[in-house]
């Protein structure tokens, strides 16, 4: 129990959720080798009561800076390269409501967020109708099998 007293005060949600999949053994969707899913992994339940922090006006600019640092600081190399290099593509065209969905898209598992952008697996109907995760979604099809590494800052991000 005081792993979950730490945790509910320091950690991420994302590893809050991928901890509370270990300790409750809760099983992971299997990908076959096709990529597709051969099963669904249940909902977790938010039992160390971490809420996704509700923030209100900020302003357009703050949001894409915080924005840009979450998609490339996420934790899976996968994901940050496909995220990065959509923030250094996307991130300035996007609008408030685009950005908006993309901040609730950001708050899913890294994994989950990589298998959905890439055809792996089928995200809620919620994700599907997003503007930015078809964006998103364009953009993980186009990168093909180059080699990818993580865009400079540009210098108005270094602020």
């Amino acid at each position: 129990m005081l792993a979950f007293s730490i945790l509910r005060s320091t950690a991420s949600r994302t590893a809050a959720v991928n901890l509370l999949r270990v300790q409750q053994r809760l099983p992971q969707a299997q990908y076959n080798s096709n990529g597709g899913s051969t099963s669904d992994a249940p909902e977790i339940p938010n039992e160390l009561g971490l809420e996704r922090k509700q923030r209100t006006g900020e302003d357009v600019e703050t949001v894409r800076r915080r924005l840009q640092y979450q998609m490339r600081k996420r934790g899976i190399l996968e994901t940050d390269l496909l995220l990065s290099t959509f923030a250094s593509e996307q991130l300035k065209l996007l609008s408030r409501e685009e950005l908006d969905d993309l901040d609730s898209l950001l708050s899913n598992v890294d994994w989950d967020i990589f298998y959905w952008a890439t055809g792996k697996s089928t995200p809620p109907e919620s994700v599907q109708l997003m503007a930015v995760f078809q964006k998103l979604k364009q953009h993980a099809s186009k990168r093909g099998k180059t080699i990818m590494r993580m865009p400079d800052l540009d210098d108005d991000s270094k602020k």
